[in-house]
């Protein structure tokens, strides 16, 4: 057992920053959805899939939304204060994503990676008084698989990740404790992870009452 800080690998889209708000926004704006629709994004997504050529107006959407739509994305709730847990209990945070640097729907576009960046800055998330996060230590792979491998390489003590879907990958290292965050879902999915609701639930259970 080495003396290292254990490190806390968080997942980007829909696990740190949420989108539902400009998945909406946009979809009106773009008249792909009517004035006043009510719900997010797995709501945005059924719809836009119900429609003739739906597959491709929901790829296109995703382009506008993860690309300049960025910038009208929030951090998740509680995000910040599970920060200050992990530099309280000295533990290092690293962000890895699988984000390709442009959309398919979008090739030669708005560079999804550099839009990220933008507003990981904005945000504070690499200011030590603030985020805290060593930009050394922020990762997006062009696929699935190069982002397992990516946490299987840096040891991650635990992963937070949206998708139920990397979890259930073979490769995925079998000694990383597995986080899934459903932002104020009214019901968990059953799985090998853990499933909470919110970054506090998230805190407590990987720092204990220390994080409180």
């Amino acid at each position: 057992m080495t003396g290292r800080a254990p490190l806390i690998g968080l997942d980007f889209d829909n696990t740190i920053v949420l989108y539902d708000d400009v998945f909406r926004g946009i979809g009106e704006d773009t008249g792909l959805l009517p004035r006043g629709f009510a719900g997010g994004k797995a709501e945005v997504r059924a719809h836009l899939r119900a429609l003739p050529d739906g597959e491709a107006q929901w790829t296109r959407l995703q382009a506008k939304v993860y690309g300049p739509g960025i910038a009208r994305a929030i951090p998740a709730p509680g995000l910040s204060g599970f920060l200050a847990a992990c530099r309280a209990a000295g533990a290092g945070v690293a962000i890895v994503s699988h984000k390709t640097e442009f959309a398919a729907a979008d090739p030669g576009g708005v560079s999804l990676r550099a839009a990220a960046w933008s507003w990981i800055g904005a945000q504070g998330l690499t200011d030590p008084a603030r985020g805290g996060i060593d930009p050394g230590l922020i990762f997006f792979e062009d696929s699935r698989t190069a982002k397992i491998a990516r946490i299987a390489s840096l040891g991650c003590r635990c992963f937070v990740d949206d998708l139920e879907e990397v979890f259930l990958e073979p490769d995925f290292p079998a000694e990383v404790d597995r986080i899934l965050v459903k932002h104020g879902a009214r019901h968990l999915p059953a799985g090998p992870f853990r499933a909470f609701r919110a970054w506090e639930e998230i805190a407590d259970a990987v720092f204990g009452s220390a994080a409180a």
